[in-house]
């Protein structure tokens, strides 16, 4: 507990130190701030909470006991890397999406060959068979955990949608991790929420400083990495546990490729006005004519909060169950859809 509180009292300091810099010198702020189609806050605004967050993980990293640092290290070693390329754009903007997907993936080859951790069971005879060839279960480590780690980065919209989805998938596996009896699981969990925590209280409701890519990379990769070595640590486990956590935001990044190839014919990195969370914001604003930009921005990830739990809850209750797991997934998919449809359409 001493632990989490260091790291959350970290989070916090570093978030409000960069937005006091921000405030009186104008530092982290870009001329792009309100550039887009995706941009729907008022001033400018500092983009680098990720920053906090990843300062405030890593030095909780030294008071971690001895088992738990151990398991930790080499993950944020192999993080690095995710970390500054988005950090890098969140200064910039001028990464393209490639260069940083090119980095995500560097990063998760080294997790696969040298950390041995990736994808390399779903569960069924033939595709454990296929998995087992290291280039095959590479390709597909590369495939869903890269598509997970962007995938945060798409619901990073408004305030606290995508900090407060990351702490309720980090409660869940702390949740199942104390239920397992996985004390090291634990607490890689609870200084997840405790680093995410301290960025959450300035961001949320008010918005005085945003996650940014770096952030949005980092947290994404740390769910996903977390979420894979506790699978490699109880046989009862199945990979779909995790793919249930993270079904919400891989599903809205699947379902805007969907729209925008199929449905739109444009590019699938081309930003554009359609995500779920932009759909029930512009439904909030015109609930509530009367309230600010800001109020019915941080009106509207409760909205979201609530669906990611569709798919949280379901695999907090059948960690141990894998049909039960692929049921729940579907489902989810089928929820969002039919939610997606209905914002759509008003």
């Amino acid at each position: 507990m001493q632990i989490f509180l260091i790291t959350f009292i970290l989070s916090f300091v570093f978030s409000a130190v960069i937005v006091i810099i921000a405030n009186k010198h104008g530092w982290f702020l870009n001329q792009h701030d309100f550039v887009g189609v995706q941009k729907f806050h008022q001033h400018p605004t500092p983009h680098i909470g990720g920053l906090a967050v990843f300062l405030s993980f890593a030095f909780a990293n030294y008071l971690l006991p001895s088992e738990a640092s151990m398991v930790l290290a080499p993950i944020l070693l192999v993080a690095v890397p995710v970390f500054i390329v988005g950090l890098a754009e969140d200064f910039s903007t001028k990464i393209s999406p490639l260069w940083r997907l090119i980095v995500v993936f560097i990063s998760l080859s080294a997790s696969f060959f040298y950390l041995g951790i990736g994808v390399d069971s779903l569960g069924f005879g033939w595709t454990d068979e296929l998995l087992s060839y290291p280039l095959i279960g590479l390709a597909f480590t590369l495939l869903v955990v890269g598509g997970s780690v962007n995938s945060v980065n798409v619901i990073d919209g408004y305030n606290g949608l995508m900090a407060g989805y990351g702490i309720l998938a980090s409660l869940a596996m702390f949740f199942v991790a104390y239920q397992l009896g996985d004390v090291v699981i634990m607490q890689l969990n609870l200084l997840l929420i405790a680093s995410m925590l301290g960025f959450f209280l300035l961001n949320f409701p008010l918005g005085k400083i945003f996650m940014g890519d770096g952030g949005a990379y980092f947290i994404g990769f740390m769910l996903s990495m977390i979420g894979l070595v506790f699978v490699e640590r109880h046989a009862e486990l199945s990979n779909w546990f995790v793919l249930l956590l993270l079904m919400y935001p891989m599903y809205e990044l699947l379902y805007s490729i969907y729209r925008r190839r199929i449905i739109n014919g444009t590019p699938a990195s081309q930003p554009d006005g359609q995500h779920l969370h932009m759909l029930v914001y512009k439904q909030v604003s015109i609930n509530n004519l009367q309230q600010s930009k800001v109020a019915n921005n941080s009106k509207t990830s409760p909205y979201l909060w609530m669906l990611s739990l569709f798919s949280i809850i379901p695999a907090i209750f059948y960690y141990d169950n894998k049909l039960a797991l692929i049921a729940s997934a579907c489902a989810f998919m089928l929820i969002y859809t039919g939610i997606y449809r209905y914002f759509n359409k008003h």
